[in-house]
This record gives C-alpha cells, structure tokens and sequence, in this order.
C-alpha cells in the first residue's frame, strides 16, 4: 500500500506540472514519492529485466540518449530519465511515471544516467547489470569536492556491487582506469588512440594498456562529426574486430560517448553493425550539439546551436570543437548562471580555455547574460574579446533577441545547465521547438 500510495501521489504532482507548465515533472514527483516510500528505487527497478546505469563529468545525456537508441533499433522498450534529471528522485519520477508498464512487464530496459554523488546512493539500489564510467573533471567543488574524493567513493560503491555486474570504464581517463582494481567482478576498457581527452590524473599511467574498445584513425569533419575505425573485443570469443565508424556528432568527446554507447550495447547482447548503422538515424539530445533553424526559410536559413557548457574540461572541449568551424559574421551568445544545479562557484571559468575562441582573427559579435553576465564579460574581455563588441544582458529572452536580430550568419549558443533549460522554454514558447520533456 506505501509503494502504491507513493506511485499515485507521484503521477499526481507529475500531471499537475505539466498542465500549469511548472516543468516537466522530472523532479518533483520523485521528491514527494520518496517522502512516502524510501525504497521506492529499489522495488521498481528491480521489476525491469536490465539496467544500465551511466556516470560521470561529462557525456551522461549522450550517451544514456544513444544506448536508448540502439535498444530501441533492437526492439527493446527502454525507459530512462531522458531530461537530464539525474539524482535520485529524477530516477524516481521516471519509475513513477512508467509504473504501469513496469508493473505490467512491458519494459525491457531501463537507463539510469546519475551524477557523481548520486550515484553513491542509487546504483546499489538499483543492482546494475552494467555500469559505464566516463570520466571525472573538477565540477561543482562546492557540492563535490575535489576529483580524487569522487573517486574514492565511487571506489568504496563498487566494492558493495556483486560480479555479475560488468564494469565499463575510459581508460583515458587514470581516475576511472584507477577503479578497475575496486571490483572483483568483470572490467573493461574503452579509449581513443589518436585523439585523447585527458582526464586530471591522480595517477599517471606508466603504460599504454589493451582496450576491449577503441577508436583509431581518427578523421574529424567539423561540426558534421567524424569518422574513425573501431577495434573491440567479442564477450564470448577470444577476437578482435574492426568496423568503420561514420559519427554524426562533433568533437573528441562525442567519439567517447559513442565508444561508452557501443560498449554498454554488445554487454545487453545487441549486434555491433546494426548499433553503427543506426547512427545515421541518431538526434542528439537537447542542448547537446543541438542544431535548430532561427529562421525557416530556404532561401534565409539561419541556424542555431546549443553547446551545453558546465565546467573547465567540457567547455574547452567545445571550444576546440566550434572554433574551426567560426566564420566571420557568426555570433555567440553566452550564458552563466550560478543557480544550484549549475554550482554556486563559478570560479571555473578563469580555468576553461576561452582564448581559444580567439584563435579565429575575427571580431566576432558577443552576447553575454545570465545571472553571472558580468563576470562572464570580464573573463571574455581578458580572453582577448574586444569590451566594445561584448553586449551584456541577464536577462535571457532579450539577451537571445539581441543576438538573432540582424543576424547575417549562424548563432552559437553556450549555456550552462539551467540557463540551457530557461533557453529551451523560451525557444518553445516562440515556436522553435518543443519543450525538452516532451523529447525522447
């Protein structure tokens, strides 16, 4: 009866965000629920046949997004929390709000993408049959701490999951590489070789180790994706085999989260050329190298593009990715908030690489809001940006305007989390496009 009164009053809460659009009830249903019956996590999911749980810096979204897509070319019900509600009770809202079909049996797989400290609370609840780490960069001090305290808990949880869990680890990365020696059970790794992302080692790795799945020969096609050649290693058999790769997803860090992706996939069983031919047919998630039109004519077409930006390693990242790709009557709109789920501490941004988006030689037009535009505008000025092109607005829906008003080229836009999400109720409201729980 407490885990049915809880499933009601979560469905309730659910469906009265959604009507008086308070959000998309990604939260707030889980928060309640739980109020009701703490276990609740722990009683659903273990009615769905598998789970995958993804953890990480950056490239949950993505990669929680592309597992569900090659489940779903298999034939596979999926459910996950697809808008990027990652603690426990986001969990929860996602399992409240599927509890007919779980209860029914008509769920094949569930996909749990959890930040770094929730993951602590939630995966040995949910008993995984596979977990993905991807990668650990300084993010959020003040609700994290320091990298090598994420990864001591992370190592202190594994030890508490049984061994018919596969562990799925970025070698790349010496933080995550390190937790191999935290699990009894099964380990593999996944890596670029020509191309890394290097992650702020506590360790140094003194040799290149096999990887079970890696990318090499690495070609990049700007902001169309890349292609690359994929060796990986066969669960069952004792070889090796290597398909050509065509990613439509920009930049090093997508490659890992395809490579996460694939990994997770031939785990659950799936076929590795179906998984690879169905990439043709992938969209990426909202805010996450996301392309729109500003104005839907053929003749005036202007896009726009959301890159998600939230600490000093992912925003470099696409720094490097979109700098290649500026031309000259491009603009940027930026947009830092300090609210909770971005981090209080904004100090991050004096260590992500903004001169990079100098490398260009144009004067490029710069919008700047948020709730921190103004030290955004400061950290942009001693970037090299010129003061006199650096228009600051806080408030979002105008900063936007003022940034596709007489607009000749395209429009890059760099949000963190919440900003992300204000700019994704403004463009739904103007017609753009949907508002992101409706997404899949």
């Amino acid at each position: 009866m407490k885990t049915l009164a809880a499933v009601i009053l979560g469905k309730l809460i659910a469906t009265i965000s959604k009507t008086f659009k308070i959000g998309g009830g990604s939260a707030a249903p889980g928060l309640y629920a739980l109020k009701i019956d703490p276990d609740l996590v722990g009683k659903l999911s273990r009615k769905i046949p598998q789970n995958v749980v993804i953890t990480g810096t950056n490239g949950k979204t993505t990669t929680a997004r592309m597992l569900a897509h090659f489940a779903k070319i298999e034939g596979l019900k999926v459910i996950k929390n697809h808008t990027g509600s990652n603690l426990e009770r986001g969990v929860t809202s996602t399992l409240v709000n599927s509890y007919s079909h779980i209860s029914s049996g008509k769920v094949d797989l569930g996909i749990w993408e959890l930040d770094e400290a929730a993951f602590n609370i939630v995966a040995p609840k949910i008993k995984p049959g596979v977990v993905l780490f991807l990668n650990v960069f300084r993010d959020q001090l003040d609700r994290y701490g320091e990298v090598d305290s994420v990864v001591k808990r992370w190592c202190k949880t594994l030890t508490t999951l049984k061994s018919p869990t596969q562990i799925l680890l970025n070698g790349d990365d010496a933080n995550t590489r390190s937790l191999k020696k935290c699990f009894k059970g099964k380990v593999q790794l996944f890596g670029v070789k020509d191309y890394k992302i290097v992650g702020e080692a506590i360790e140094q790795q003194k040799e290149q180790e096999n990887y079970e799945f890696e990318a090499k020969n690495v070609k990049l096609h700007g902001l169309k994706g890349s292609y690359f050649h994929l060796q990986y290693s066969s669960l069952r058999e004792a070889n090796t085999f290597h398909l050509p790769v065509t990613l439509p997803l920009p930049g090093i860090y997508h490659i890992y989260d395809f490579l996460a992706a694939f990994a997770a996939g031939t785990r659950l069983g799936f076929s590795p050329t179906t998984m690879i031919k169905s990439l043709k047919h992938y969209s990426p998630a909202f805010g996450r190298m996301e392309k729109f039109s500003l104005q839907p004519s053929r003749l005036h077409r202007k896009d726009g593009f959301i890159f998600l930006i939230k600490n000093p390693a992912g925003a470099t990242q696409v720094f490097e990715t979109i700098t290649p790709n500026l031309k000259p009557n491009d603009r940027l709109l930026f947009a830092l908030n300090d609210n909770i789920a971005d981090g209080r501490d904004v100090s991050w941004i004096w260590d992500a690489q903004w001169e990079r988006l100098q490398e260009t030689g144009y004067r490029l037009q710069v919008v700047a809001s948020g709730t921190r535009a103004y030290d955004l505008a400061n950290r942009l000025k001693y970037a090299g940006f010129d003061p006199k092109l650096i228009n600051i607005e806080q408030d979002l829906k105008k900063a936007f305007r003022q940034a596709k008003d007489g607009l000749k080229a395209r429009l890059f836009i760099l949000p963190t989390y919440t900003a992300m999400l204000e700019l994704q109720r403004i463009l739904a409201k103007i017609g753009i496009k949907r508002h992101y729980w409706e997404e899949e």
